[in-house]
């Protein structure tokens, strides 16, 4: 018997069923094999966003025209009774999407899926938005910065005091009704580092300081696109900065209340691409239906609206992708600098380590 068809043989919609599913599914990632079944959706809700950000792929890539409707969503899991979690995220502002909310709702009430959701923080976060954030299982504001000029320049027009007035509000909107900072939706901040931001993380900090209690971490993230460390110009990190200056900046991270991770990667590159769990279990997919890998957008494997998902999910161009990432030449320039490639960086897509990662260096 075929290996889809396996699958398809024990196809059922119940929750414990889809545990099941994750179990078998975390074996053959353990294993290893180049076969394997999704247990997340990363999915792009719309070609749409209202700004563009300096380094985003955009800049070069434009995604297919299109939206996830909540028909098409019901109509997709139905067939992927595998999946535990949806990822909302991609190459878009998910709150553009008008159907968004619903979406949201319907995945934790009705399917009792696992939510993760990024947003930018540029549209305005109303009662409907907000109603629906509390099923979030993590929820993702990117702030690069404290400088509002800087923002408006890293951020492609993007307004800090309105990302923030969008923060307060989350976080105004939990304590109305007795929920904390690790309650639903738990909240990070997530920063982009390039040069023009560099030396500013200490203001970063300080702004972030008086919601610390409500925070759960802000990462210290670089440039992640695929050609980050052949940036020129302005964006460029130079290393000979970051060590001159990183050692101070730990110790003020590791001295706040806030709790700062990152620190320990800006420059580090990656090597475990064989434990990347996304390359075995993360189906990424655009607005239109395309299945790709990671952040490579141009890398289709298919198109989940006219094909079988678990067909293209184990066609040969997926499994030589998995055979490239068990050699020592990975599929995609990004990897060498990937976090999700980094050992231990992740446990159930947290990042698990404490202050140890922000302590002073030794000397």
């Amino acid at each position: 018997m075929s290996f889809r068809s396996k699958v398809k043989r024990r196809l059922s919609y119940n929750y414990w069923a889809r545990k099941r599913w994750a179990h078998r599914a975390n074996l053959r990632f353990e294993e290893q094999s180049l076969q394997a079944i999704p247990t997340q959706l990363a999915i792009c809700m719309t070609d749409a966003c209202n700004i563009l950000c300096k380094y985003c792929m955009r800049q070069e890539f434009k995604p297919p025209k299109g939206a996830f409707t909540l028909n098409k969503l019901k109509s997709l899991l139905r067939h992927m009774p595998y999946i535990n979690g949806v990822c909302i995220m991609g190459l878009c502002e998910p709150f553009l999407n008008a159907e968004t909310s619903d979406i949201v709702r319907w995945l934790k009430d009705k399917g009792n899926y696992s939510i993760s959701l990024t947003t930018n923080g540029m549209v305005n976060l109303d009662s409907d938005k907000l109603d629906a954030l509390l099923r979030c299982d993590d929820m993702v504001f990117s702030i690069d910065t404290a400088d509002p000029e800087t923002f408006r320049l890293l951020r492609g027009g993007g307004d800090l005091d309105r990302v923030m007035r969008n923060l307060v509000r989350v976080i105004q909107y939990k304590q109305e009704r007795g929920l904390g900072a690790s309650d639903k939706p738990p909240i990070h901040i997530n920063a982009v580092i390039t040069s023009l931001n560099f030396h500013q993380i200490p203001n970063l900090i300080k702004m972030l300081e008086p919601y610390a209690a409500d925070l759960t971490y802000l990462m210290i993230d670089p440039v992640s696109r695929p050609d980050y460390s052949h940036f020129e110009g302005p964006f460029v990190l130079r290393r000979n900065e970051f060590e001159r200056f990183v050692p101070e900046y730990r110790r003020l991270a590791a001295q706040s209340p806030l709790k700062v991770l990152g620190f320990d990667w800006l420059f580090k590159e990656s090597f475990g691409w064989s434990r990347c769990c996304l390359a075995w279990q993360s189906m990424f997919i655009q607005p239109n239906g395309d299945v790709y890998f990671c952040y490579d957008y141009r890398y289709v494997l298919g198109n989940v609206f006219g094909e079988d998902p678990l067909n293209i999910w184990n066609n040969s161009r997926a499994q030589e992708f998995r055979r490239q990432l068990l050699s020592t030449n990975p599929p995609l320039g990004q990897c060498h600098f990937c976090n999700f490639a980094r050992s231990g960086w992740q446990i159930g897509g947290v990042y698990y380590r404490q202050k140890e990662d922000v302590e002073p260096i030794e000397g």
